[in-house]
């Protein structure tokens, strides 16, 4: 397992850090079912070992793909003879995060042996929803990435800010929509035909028929629009495709504006578009400055008021600041420590009193403290 690709910390390994080092639980039970001999238990950096003083030695490498999470230790351990064992921590483990140990008594079921393994599957998925909630209430995206076609309409006004920041590459930008080809389906018997475009297919539904069928192909398959349309075509079920733009032959698939399900029939056709015209009269507000970068592009002549435009570019941190990253460590560390304390929010044993979180509180799952920290990182209000 590992930590999301946008995360905001790289690995379980930056919280173990923060908090002085591994944290472990229970991963898995096991003992010898029998009563006679010197019969233990051991881990190693890669290996688990078995000693049954009357059958023999078994090591199992712990890192092989056979063994190397927990659901396959445990059926490893049970295809020994005389050895049972059970589940206790989270399927997915990986088997190599067990903690090492010397030789254990595990004879009879009264020495029931229970191992421990570093928290690192659970730390990770704490640091995936660390971020999420970190983004979500700073109301943006901080791990650098890549926006295709991001759509903005003209105000009429000179600067266009585009939702994500700071920026560090506008790769193009498109003024308008033009239809690239045409496509309809000519089955008489379907009772429906429908062509629908995602951010990364197209998908051709023919509903009842001789021709029925549901096919969705991958656009980033075919280096060329021409590519795709052959594609399409040669499905067969009734597809058919006219050719509309003159760039077709050399343009991208993977350039094809997304639509909804589009109807389509003998006479009725649906239009699959691009970005028009490709423009350069723009200028990029302070590119060089993260700190200041907001993502606001600027143009004399301004963009048209009602107008789409098409944007693709690159945007967020290439490092992701330290501040950020210790509001995140604290957010995992808060998650962790209170994981399973439900609605309690406060306890004092002296004169007793118990206190409920409130909706404030719960709201997103950030403390007050954190949530100052973030400040500074909340999506800019222009």
């Amino acid at each position: 397992m590992s930590v999301g690709t946008y995360s905001l910390l790289s690995s379980a390994d930056d919280f173990f850090a923060y908090v002085g080092g591994a944290t472990y639980e229970d991963a898995l039970w096991l003992y010898f079912t029998g009563t006679s001999g010197t019969n233990t238990v051991q881990v190693n950096d890669d290996s688990l070992v078995l000693v049954d003083e009357d059958n023999g030695t078994t090591t199992i490498d712990i890192t092989s793909s056979s063994y190397d999470t927990l659901t396959e230790l445990v059926a490893g351990i049970n295809a020994v003879a005389g050895w049972d064992a059970g589940l206790v921590g989270h399927s997915s483990e990986t088997s190599s995060n067990l903690r090492i140990t010397g030789a254990l008594n595990a004879e009879g079921k009264a020495n029931t042996i229970y191992l421990e393994i570093k928290q690192t599957y659970l730390v990770e998925k704490l640091i995936d929803r660390a971020t999420d909630i970190i983004e979500r209430y700073c109301n943006r995206l901080f791990k650098t990435r890549t926006y295709t076609n991001e759509t903005y309409w003209g105000t009429g006004y000179k600067k266009l800010i585009l939702d994500q920041y700071p920026v560090t590459r506008v790769a193009r930008i498109g003024e308008g929509r033009t239809n690239s080809f045409s496509i309809k389906n000519t089955s008489t018997d379907a009772n429906y035909s429908t062509v629908e475009i995602t951010t990364s297919t197209i998908r051709l539904i023919v509903d009842g028929g001789t021709n029925a069928d549901d096919t969705e192909l991958t656009l980033s398959d075919y280096t060329s629009i021409d590519d795709l349309i052959t594609a399409i075509e040669a499905l067969g079920k009734g597809w058919s495709c006219t050719t509309i733009a003159t760039d077709t032959s050399y343009r991208d698939a993977d350039e094809l504006l997304p639509r909804p399900s589009m109807y389509v029939d003998s006479t009725k056709q649906a239009y699959c578009e691009t970005p028009d015209e490709l423009i350069t009269d723009y200028k990029w507000l302070r590119p060089t400055s993260q700190d200041r970068n907001e993502g606001m592009l600027h143009r004399d002549g301004g963009w048209s008021e009602g107008t789409e435009y098409f944007v693709t570019y690159t945007a967020g941190f290439t490092t992701i600041p330290e501040a950020l990253q210790m509001a995140c460590l604290e957010l995992v560390n808060y998650k962790h420590n209170n994981r399973q304390s439900g609605n309690l929010k406060s306890e004092w044993l002296g004169d007793y009193r118990y206190e409920r979180f409130g909706i404030s509180d719960l709201k997103l799952g950030l403390p007050a403290d954190i949530k100052s920290e973030l400040d500074m990182f909340k999506k800019r209000v222009i």
